[in-house]
């Protein structure tokens, strides 16, 4: 009995101890979300998709395993995808390709006092196994910051940034400055790679009105090909019914409408020179990032735009902010009067600013799902603004944790991996049972079983739980003296028609804790927890 007490008083350590959160999954060490403003009932449904880093600031805790995760709204974590995916993780969320359900996330290095993050795109399976890497045409260099699949989950919008060599003389740059970055994006056939269009900003648009300064220091200093000076930082793409491409260009703190043929540039809004669009005080934006089409009328007139106003410079130069917290805008274009005008702005509910990253994902049901970049945290609100959930990404006081970008999605996900259980036992016939499914979405209901010997041909029925979190937590009662010989226990997964999903392995039932030894500073040898594992039944 006492090493159930002591297991019950585990659940209150403090979060000093979030390296061992799971006993089943000692391995896996997720963020763990401060929601400060609990789902309302008016939430969608559907999980958060994010992928958690540490940023830029040296100071910054957590989280200990970065990488892309899968929560429920009350922070429970449905999958951690840290065996998964490799380095920088981005763009990661659920989307059709070809019909099919998938997952999707970008991949690879970060440079981040540069903004860019070079590799490649990743598709997953409803499995979380990867079954698909994308790669730009022509071998170009693969900035993450886009990952947006077109034309009914045939083709993809990628980001494919190319230092160049320029004469920035006309643009203040002294000897040696002589690098610039050409922001681009393509247009690729998922399924056989082929390059569909190809757009790059130094073809069309001049360096001469960029917001970012050409500077003989710092990250964008010019004097080398890693350096370019990234006038004007292409961080999203997307392609409207008529072939066109909608494009957020941060660093020239505009958004741009390119012809899908010709690459010429349609219309401009904002930016301090050039815009088609007469910009009112209150829809003032800066530094933006995620630029959607949400609505084109029928003869063209009228297109309505959502995208994440970051209202700040990521570079954090005083006097660059634009009404003082970042926030998500929708707005109407009207072609015919030039003029743009707000139809709603989500202010987040505490004072943030993200000075980098961020995206507004408009939900089925009419609510908008705002993650905040930089300032890591993740925001749902009503059409009219109300605020309907918010959290922070990590609860550490000293928290850093951010992500690219987030968003909230239905998902169906049927582990790949084993079920994976710890069973505990004492002198005194107190058991407890441990068992949880990494990514599984499906399972109901847990079922245990005593199984004598390893062979597992005697099975008795110990009782079942309803699964309601990562981790399920089964205690019983046995006369372990009656049992005869060695003793394993077997969980079994069923869903909701009590249909068996999948079973663990055979386990022995151990009277030593591995987070109790760790507490202890005890050893815990790798034998010991091998000792836990058996040939599935």
């Amino acid at each position: 009995m006492q090493l159930i007490k002591a297991i019950s008083l585990f659940a209150t350590l403090p979060y000093v101890l979030a390296d061992w959160q799971y006993l089943s999954r000692p391995d896996l060490s997720p963020p763990r979300l401060n929601i400060t403003v609990p789902a309302k009932s008016t939430t969608e449904d559907g999980y958060i998709f994010i992928t958690a880093y540490p940023g830029f600031d040296p100071d910054s805790v957590g989280p200990l395993q970065p990488g892309a995760y899968i929560f429920r709204d009350d922070g429970d974590l449905v999958w951690s995808g840290i065996s998964y995916l490799a380095g920088y993780i981005a763009n990661f969320g659920p989307t059709v390709i070809n019909g099919k359900p998938v997952l999707k996330a970008a991949q690879g290095l970060l440079s981040g006092s540069h903004g860019r993050m070079y590799g490649n795109q990743a598709v997953l399976d409803e499995s979380y196994e990867t079954v698909k890497v994308l790669r730009a045409a022509g071998h170009r260099l693969v900035s993450v910051h886009e990952f947006e699949v077109v034309d009914g989950g045939r083709s993809v919008l990628i980001e494919t940034p190319v230092p160049v060599p320029f004469d920035l003389g006309e643009f203040g740059g002294e000897e040696g400055q002589e690098w610039i970055l050409s922001s681009g994006f393509q247009e690729i056939d998922i399924e056989t790679g082929e390059l569909l269009f190809e757009w790059f900003s130094l073809d069309h648009i001049s360096p001469k009105y960029s917001a970012l300064p050409l500077e003989p220091t710092g990250p964008f200093n010019s004097f080398n090909s890693e350096d370019a000076w990234d006038y004007f930082h292409l961080n999203s793409a997307a392609k409207d019914r008529d072939g066109n491409y909608l494009i957020s260009a941060r660093n020239y703190a505009a958004i741009f409408k390119i012809n899908g043929t010709s690459g010429e540039v349609i219309w401009q809004l904002g930016g301090s020179h050039g815009s088609d669009f007469e910009v009112p005080s209150n829809v003032e934006f800066a530094f933006q990032h995620d630029a959607r089409i949400r609505y084109t009328s029928e003869n063209g007139e009228i297109e309505r735009i959502s995208f994440f106003d970051n209202a700040d410079h990521s570079q954090l130069e005083p006097g660059h902010g634009i009404g003082g917290f970042s926030r998500a805008r929708y707005v109407e274009l009207n072609h015919t009067a030039g003029t743009v005008s707000e139809i709603q702005t989500f202010w987040p509910p505490d004072p943030l600013v993200a000075n980098s990253q961020g995206n507004a994902q408009f939900l089925p049901g009419g609510n908008v799902f705002v993650n905040w970049g930089q300032a890591g945290a993740v925001t749902e609100f009503s059409q009219g603004g109300e605020v309907l959930f918010h959290a922070y990404l990590d609860s550490y006081p000293n928290n850093r944790v951010q992500s690219y970008r987030g968003f909230r999605s239905a998902w169906t996900g049927y582990s790949g991996e084993g079920v994976a259980v710890l069973a505990l036992g004492d002198s005194s016939g107190e058991v407890a049972v441990y068992v949880s499914w990494n990514g599984d979405t499906e399972t109901d209901v847990w079922r245990f079983y005593l199984v004598h010997g390893e062979t597992g041909a005697e099975r008795k029925y110990l009782g079942e739980k309803k699964r309601t979190s990562f981790e399920t937590e089964f205690h019983t009662s046995l006369d372990l003296s009656s049992e005869a010989g060695r003793v394993f226990v077997v969980a079994e997964a069923l869903d909701r028609e009590g249909s068996i999903l999948g079973r663990s392995r055979i386990t022995g039932l151990s009277d030593r804790n591995p987070y109790i030894s760790h507490l202890r500073g005890e050893s815990w040898a790798t034998e010991d927890l091998l000792e836990q594992g058996r040939p599935e039944l």
